[in-house]
């Protein structure tokens, strides 16, 4: 299979997790960030697994009991994280046939999606996947990239992102924009931060040079 890796917005969407495992878990938790709205199917959870259903603010809940076809009604994508593999290839055919992205724990042949090594530092995202032939090689990818990323670049990019509106309100050379935005970049990763009144201050400069 040829995976390609689409950014997609799930918060509020409609996830699925049938089972209520460690595996189960570690998907939940890892979804979470991201704000879909969660429904775990299963007779029993692990401990971890109940306290994020607890602290989760109602983003995450629980139905205490087996798993029915009709529990995928309404949802936008599917984790089958059962102990039962034929349980977990049979949803797999259900979600195919109503066109629900599905993942199946352990069963890369019955995933039409499948999850990457992640790293998350506020706006900054970076998934790395081998296509399932070799998670072990993922990880390893991922706490290298982690060890080469500056620690803080996720607020710098939360930063520059608030001004992008107001670049483009006041700039309307997109290569004066690009100049901008790249000057932003670049003296922001060597500072760690930088300021609106440093983004206005740039503006007003770059637009002096781009009139001359």
């Amino acid at each position: 299979m040829a995976y390609f890796p689409f950014f997609v917005d799930i918060e509020g969407k409609g996830c699925l997790i049938a089972g209520g495992g460690t595996v189960a878990c570690r998907k939940a938790l890892t979804l979470m960030d991201y704000g879909p709205d969660i429904i775990v199917v299963s007779p029993q959870v692990t401990s971890e697994m109940e306290r994020l259903i607890k602290e989760s603010g109602g983003k995450l809940t629980w139905r205490c009991r087996e798993f029915e076809e009709s529990d995928l009604e309404n949802m936008d994508f599917v984790i089958a994280a059962t102990s039962d593999e034929g349980l977990n290839r049979q949803i797999s055919i259900w979600c195919r046939e109503r066109k629900i992205p599905v993942n199946v724990a352990d069963i890369q042949e019955e995933c039409s999606f499948i999850f990457p090594a992640l790293i998350k530092d506020g706006g900054i995202t970076v998934g790395i996947s081998t296509g399932g032939s070799a998670p072990a090689l993922a990880h390893y990818l991922k706490e290298k990239l982690k060890e080469a990323i500056p620690k803080g670049l996720g607020g710098l990019a939360n930063q520059l992102g608030s001004y992008r509106e107001m670049v483009r309100e006041r700039v309307n050379s997109h290569h004066v924009r690009r100049s901008i935005f790249r000057t932003m970049t670049e003296e922001g990763i060597r500072q760690g931060k930088y300021t609106r009144e440093q983004a206005e201050e740039l503006i007003e400069r770059k637009l002096a040079e781009h009139e001359k």
